[in-house]
């Protein structure tokens, strides 16, 4: 039997979405590449993705939220004080 040839796959990702995915692949005693070669493979037994690429409902309301508040102006403060002298401002509205 012949071995097959490899090939290596660099990505770059996020560092904690990182640790947090090895965490929970751990759990079910797989590692990274087992869990990606896995991935590949329903890839090209379903020819698609093996999920639906769309944003969950509260990734959607998250999105609408940030349109909605866009233009809101932002204050800033540098520590409690100055968020209690804005507070207690009577022309602040």
């Amino acid at each position: 039997m012949a071995v097959k040839e490899k090939k290596r796959i660099q990505v770059q990702i996020d560092k904690d979405l990182a640790d947090s995915t090895e965490a929970v692949l751990n759990e079910l005693g797989l590692n990274p590449t087992t869990a990606i070669n896995m991935f590949y493979k329903r890839i090209v037994a379903n020819g698609a993705l093996p999920f639906k690429a769309a944003l969950t409902e509260e990734e959607r309301a998250n999105l609408r939220f940030l349109k909605a508040t866009e233009d809101i102006p932002v204050t800033k403060f540098k520590d409690a004080k100055e968020v209690t002298d804005w507070l207690n401002d009577p022309d602040e509205d």
